[in-house]
């Protein structure tokens, strides 16, 4: 009678653990709490269980991008554009009736987001083209952040005629932003660097290579230091310390030749200084968009 009892509870229990599973492949708010909350290891788990059990479902194809998102989020590119170019492909193959375009552009430009933050510039552009390509009624908020992250890999790559011809192409909500962007650009290809040659010539004269770069500091540094041991090896010399001449002498002969090798050096540094503060004021200028969703907050309830 007791064995009967325990095997009579133990169906129950297992008969209502079946049934919550159930009911659980049927439910995805977890995953989007998780997924808010910032647990993306966690959303990424639930969103894949729901999509699993549920594939006609009409919410999938959004989780599907959440899940994508996730993806992106916790760092695994790849997974992210796996998932997004499988909701991408359903997308494209649904009939002209049942498309769902925000989606859909919404998808095509995370893919291009995220080829942007993998700094993967040569893919980006050829998506970014076809997608112009074959989508020329495209979500122009999207579009606009597609010109800027466009603008900013050209800039980042230092490939300063295209990124002006870029921007000259591109609508821009923000006018303000694209002038600053054209101006800058135009400024920095019509600066003239200055001359590694000349700033080796100049360090004959001990710091003066240096001052030309802009390095005051080490322009005095280097001709008091070369004027300090040529000053020691002359002195060695007329008191016949001959050993001690040719110590110093050496010694300022190294540090004579490092002077005109620092000369060149630092013009070619403050050349490139010039550049890269350049580059990093515009960059630091232009919105990149964040991994989020846009089009999907209503569907799901974000």
């Amino acid at each position: 009678m007791n064995v009967k009892k325990i095997l009579f509870i133990l169906v129950l229990i297992s008969s209502l653990v079946s049934v919550r599973i159930a009911a659980g492949n049927n439910e995805f708010g977890y995953g989007i709490y998780l997924y808010r909350r910032g647990d993306y290891s966690g959303a990424i788990i639930e969103l894949q269980r729901f999509i699993y059990y549920n594939k006609g479902d009409p919410h999938t194809p959004y989780l599907q991008l959440l899940l994508s998102l996730s993806y992106a989020q916790s760092m695994q590119y790849n997974n992210a554009l796996a998932s997004l170019s499988g909701l991408i492909t359903n997308l494209e193959k649904a009939p002209e009736n049942e498309k769902d375009n925000n989606l859909l552009c919404e998808s095509l430009f995370h893919r291009l987001n995220i080829l942007f933050r993998q700094k993967r510039f040569s893919d980006f552009n050829v998506q970014k083209e076809e997608v112009y390509f074959t989508y020329p009624g495209f979500n122009k908020k999207l579009e606009d952040y597609i010109n800027c992250m466009s603008a900013a890999a050209y800039i980042y790559n230092l490939e300063w005629e295209n990124a002006l011809r870029d921007l000259e192409k591109s609508e821009f909500t923000s006018e303000e932003l694209k002038n600053l962007l054209e101006n800058e650009l135009t400024s920095v290809m019509n600066h003239k660097d200055k001359s590694p040659v000349l700033g080796g010539v100049l360090s004959v004269v001990p710091g003066l290579g240096h001052t030309y770069a802009g390095r005051f500091p080490d322009g005095f540094r280097s001709l008091l230091i070369n004027a300090v041991f040529t000053t020691l090896t002359i002195f060695s010399l007329k008191e016949d310390m001959i050993i001690l001449g040719g110590i110093f002498g050496t010694i300022e002969a190294v540090l004579y030749i490092s002077n005109i090798y620092g000369g060149v050096n630092a013009v070619l540094q403050e050349n490139a200084r010039y550049i890269m503060q350049r580059r990093e004021y515009m960059l630091q200028n232009i919105p990149i968009p964040p991994l989020d969703v846009i089009t999907v907050r209503k569907e799901l309830n974000l």
